[in-house]
């Protein structure tokens, strides 16, 4: 006689899961990691029960927060190795997505958290590379591992392209945002990313 599989429980909400996020990230940005999860919880309108079920603690919240961002600008499919749409166009997309992202008010103050959390623990800095940089290097790297065995690309060091090609993409604008200047015209951030995918596919040519 065979047994019925225990229910794990009900599945994860996901209006409440966003809800978490978005209010996590607001109070991230407002009040940096020193946030609560009671205050979390209480903005997004979930009890405590609710937010432990959906992140475990503030270190997972923290990053999921991160990744959600990333994913909202570049969704992974954009990364797909399997993907048909022309490289030059993939590259196009991914560098669009990542300047939206990197130039966003919201990303711009988390820069500046991270900074200024650096002089204390360095903690933040590093759950942020872990869900957000780290996850694109990876993805980016076997992007270009589909494009070596097609015969788009000869790469030697898969991490060093990739951290070429998101350097080059943040360049001289990125640091100004950081500074407080403002957001350069549609047309100037256009022709950046296409220098960039031009130059990197230069460099990489098979």
């Amino acid at each position: 006689m065979s047994k019925t599989p225990a229910r794990r429980g009900r599945p994860k909400d996901p209006d409440k899961r966003d809800a978490i996020l978005a209010a996590a990230t607001a109070l991230f940005l407002e009040q940096g990691y020193g946030a609560s999860m009671e205050r979390i919880a209480a903005l997004a309108g979930v009890s405590k029960l609710t937010l432990y079920s959906h992140y475990r603690h503030k270190d997972d919240l923290f990053q999921q927060c991160v990744a959600a961002k990333c994913q909202e600008h570049t969704p992974d499919a954009v990364y797909d190795p399997a993907g048909s749409a022309p490289l030059k166009q993939r590259l196009q997309a991914i560098a669009t997505g990542f300047i939206e992202l990197v130039m966003s008010e919201e990303a711009i103050r988390f820069y500046r958290m991270m900074c200024a959390e650096a002089r204390q623990t360095g903690k933040l800095g590093r759950l942020f590379h872990d869900a957000g940089p780290e996850h694109t290097l990876q993805q980016f790297e076997q992007l270009l591992a589909a494009a070596e065995r097609q015969g788009e690309l000869r790469v030697r060091n898969r991490r060093l392209a990739a951290n070429h090609f998101f350097s080059m993409l943040q360049g001289e604008h990125f640091m100004r945002a950081i500074m407080g200047e403002p957001r350069p015209a549609p047309r100037i951030l256009r022709a950046h990313i296409t220098d960039v995918v031009e130059t990197f596919l230069r460099a990489y040519a098979p």
